[in-house]
């Protein structure tokens, strides 16, 4: 898994207003971490935008363009990939969706 990868996963269990049930997402932790851990840290995909949160909300580009929808930087998990069942979609974001991703985290994480 690197960043930018487009998975399809089960977010249950989830805990007041976070995403449940499956939903893809974009893996956001690069190959070198999800290599090191058994985790991943992952962004989930949603078709609702919510424009009060910004840039919190990228509009998602895929190569593929297999899928519509916003990547939720605003609800970023740290995952167990077996036990959520991961699965690779085989698509990936653009380069210009992922420098979108990476200065909004660059924002958010104040580095």
């Amino acid at each position: 898994m690197n960043f930018g990868d487009i998975v399809h996963l089960n977010w249950t269990p989830q805990a007041g207003n976070e995403m449940s049930r499956d939903h893809f997402g974009v893996i956001i932790s690069c190959a070198q971490f999800n290599q090191l851990i058994p985790r991943v840290v992952v962004a989930p995909i949603t078709s609702k935008n919510r424009p009060e949160f910004g840039r919190l909300r990228i509009p998602l580009q895929s190569n593929q363009n297999s899928l519509n929808g916003f990547i939720c930087l605003d609800h970023i998990r740290t995952i167990d990939p077996v036990a959520r069942n991961l699965a690779s979609t085989g698509d990936q974001i653009t380069s210009t969706c992922r420098k979108e991703c990476k200065a909004s985290l660059s924002k958010i994480f104040s580095i």
